[in-house]
Formats: C-alpha cells, structure tokens, sequence
C-alpha cells in the first residue's frame, strides 16, 4: 500500500514538473512589455541558395500565412539585409538575386506582417565565385584536329582528352564555307567535337565551359584559345573508334563485337555470337582481334569501315600488338567500294599487308594509296583461319593520314 502512495506521489511530481515547462514555453511567445502573446507570421520555408559569379539567388517557398507581407534576408552578422516585398508576387516560390564579392555566406530569412509581426527564422548557406574562382581554370587540352572524316558528314573534328571533373563542356567558334560564325558546344563526356561545313582557311577558337558547383546558376569560361589553320591541320583524317582501347558494341565474357566498325557473321566464331573484339578478360585492353583456339573456324571474316575521301595521297599506319603462330591468310585491306574482298580476291585492293607471325609484333606499318578522283572507299581487316587451331592476331590502332 505505502508503495502505490509513494508511486502515486511521483506521478504526481512529474505531472507537476511538465505543466511547469509548458507554461516557461508560452511564457517564451510572450511579450516581453506587457506580456501580451507574440503573434508570429508564416515562416519561409525550403530556403535554398545558388551559387553563381559576383552573386547568389535564394529561393524559398511563399508562407501559407495570408497576412505576409514581405521577407527580409540578413546576412554577414545581420548587418547587411535586403527586403523583398510579396504584394505582387504570385508564384508559390520566390526568389532574389544578391550581388556579393567572391565568399561564402550564411543566409537568415524572416517573414513579416502589415503590422511588423516576424517569423522564425529560416536558414541557408551559399558561395558566390568571382576571380579567385576564375583563375583556377584551365582549358581542356586539344589532343587533335582532323581536317576530313573518312565516314562521318563532318568537315573536320577537334580530337581532346580528359576532361576537368568541374568542366561541364566546350564551346567552339569557327567559320563555315560561306564564312558565317558557327558555335558548337560538346558536353565534357564527349572526346571530340565536330564542325560541318569548316572553312579549312580560317582559325577556330575554343573555350572551356565550367560550374563551380552543382547549384550554380552561372557557367564560368576559360580565356578562349585560337588557333590558326597551319596549326590545325596535321593532315590526320578522324576514323570513328580508331584505336587503343577500342570500343566494344557488345561484349560476352572476353570477347565482343567493336562498335563503329561493320563485322560480318564469318568472324563471330563465339558464343554470343561475338567476334572481332578481345579484351583479354580485363577492363582496360580492347583489341581487334580474330582467334582460332578451340572456336569454330574462320572463313573470310571482316571487320571494315567505309567512308569517302578526296582525291589526294593518303597513308594508312596499323599498329600490330600481336600475332600467335603462323597465319594463313590474315590481310589488312584498303579496297573501292563498301565491302573488303575476300581472300582469294585480295589483290584487287588499292592497299594490302600480309599479316604472318611473331615478327610484327608491337610494330607499325604503313599501308600507302593515291586516288585519282573522289572515291568510296572501305578499309579493315579479312581473315581466314582454318588449318592452324591456335593462332590469333590482335590490332592496337589505325591511323589514317592525307599527305
């Protein structure tokens, strides 16, 4: 009995104690003058700041509150605010710029009643870039400029490497046939940028587009690069998917088939099927590449490109990676038309190179042609292997030149 007293007098305490604090809580929206009870207006809510250059954008979400009037922004220890009236404003978010020397900043935002009555705070954070930013930009490099596509309708392409994780593309300038200004942007995952219809007598500039940050509302632009045509133009012509890695369509296990090359049934002797691409079993080594080891055999299978160059003398370098026992008949092709020959036929190429053993690997050779007249061209690899059961070739790159 004595312990449900004493259990009883305890529930009593603690009911004592919690009235206590909720009468301190309403005590804390009293005025503190005359004791009146603060009327608070709706807060703003969902603040957001975007960074952007010399400036930053809030955002924030109009109160529910019919009686809001205005907003006031402080910041920089609440000496410097601004105000922004919502008489007029009829969307449900409401935004502001503020111009601001380069720095971060912590935001409070207030709403306010006809009469004065505030709300409680709501907070955020942001950057504005400026010089400081700016100076920290550098343009993505220009690996190379192909004057001629041999299979895509383009004049000429910029060739870059790897881009800066903040760089969100880049932007060229460059003058058409007619001599009109032409821009093109490519967004930074793109390896190269394309320009149809080029002017090969004029220069092309580039810049480097950046975001400082994902919330930016300003992209940032290196100081553009010009160059001129003789700096342009090292007589390279853009094969689409040329070389080290190559680029895989479709992949099963180790093997694959190559994207941007045509390969015909005879040299998908996998499961898959697949063919034509090897990379080793690794994430990294993409090869052309046609094997004969415990697969079904292959008869004139081909990979090939087709396109079309000018008349002009033009060289095409092949870097070998490696063959494995004797071939049999294995050719590197440049041949009229849209199809490679076949082996019986492989004499009537403009260029050819017998591909053998060991000896060729990790080397170039260089396959020479001149046409005459404008021509329909089409340039890869037929293979035929039937007799020797473990043998294979792997190709590193093609490069295509005009001289």
């Amino acid at each position: 009995m004595k312990l449900e007293i004493k259990n009883i007098q305890w529930l009593i305490l603690i009911a004592c104690f919690l009235f206590l604090a909720a009468c301190k809580k309403i005590d804390a929206y009293k005025d503190f003058g005359g004791g009146k009870e603060i009327l608070y207006a709706g807060k703003p809510d969902s603040a957001i700041a975007y960074s952007g250059k010399s400036r930053i954008m809030l955002s924030w979400l109009r109160a529910s509150d019919p009686k809001v009037v205005k907003t006031r922004v402080f910041w920089n220890n609440h000496k410097d605010s601004v105000e922004v009236s919502l008489a007029t404003a009829s969307s449900k978010r409401i935004s502001t710029i503020i111009n601001l020397a380069e720095g971060n900043y912590n935001f409070e935002l207030y709403n306010y009643d006809a009469v004065g009555n505030h709300s409680v705070v709501s907070r955020c954070s942001g950057s504005a870039y400026g010089e400081v930013f700016q100076k920290s930009l550098f343009n993505r490099n220009l690996d190379n400029f192909y004057a001629k596509q041999f299979n895509l309708p383009y004049n000429a392409a910029l060739s870059w490497s790897n881009s800066d994780v903040k760089s969100v593309g880049v932007e060229v300038i460059y003058k058409n046939s007619q001599g009109v200004d032409k821009r093109v942007t490519s967004n930074a995952k793109a390896a190269s940028t394309f320009l149809p219809d080029y002017d090969l007598t004029s220069p092309v500039s580039y810049r480097t587009m950046f975001l400082p940050d994902s919330s930016a509302i300003d992209t940032f632009f290196t100081e553009a690069i010009i160059k001129s045509p003789a700096a342009l133009l090292p007589g390279q012509i853009h094969l689409k998917n040329s070389g080290y890695p190559f680029k895989a369509a479709k992949t099963v296990g180790r093997w694959g088939t190559l994207a941007d090359w045509n390969t015909n049934d005879a040299a998908k002797n996998h499961d898959g099927p697949v063919g034509g691409l090897d990379n080793l079993n690794t994430s990294i080594d993409n090869y052309i590449s046609f094997e004969f080891w415990g697969t079904p055999a292959i008869n004139n299978g081909k990979i090939s490109q087709t396109g079309t160059l000018p008349a002009g003398s033009y060289r095409l370098v092949v870097t070998i990676s490696s063959i494995n026992n004797n071939l049999e008949d294995s050719y590197i092709s440049i041949a009229k038309g849209t199809e490679l020959p076949d082996v019986a036929n492989i004499s009537s190429s403009l260029a050819r190179l017998k591909l053998t053993n060991s000896q060729m690997n990790n080397k170039d050779f260089t396959l020479s042609f001149t046409l005459t007249q404008q021509e329909i061209l089409s340039l890869g690899m037929v293979c035929t292997m039937k007799n020797v059961n473990e043998s294979s070739l792997r190709i590193r790159k093609f490069v295509l030149f005009k001289d």
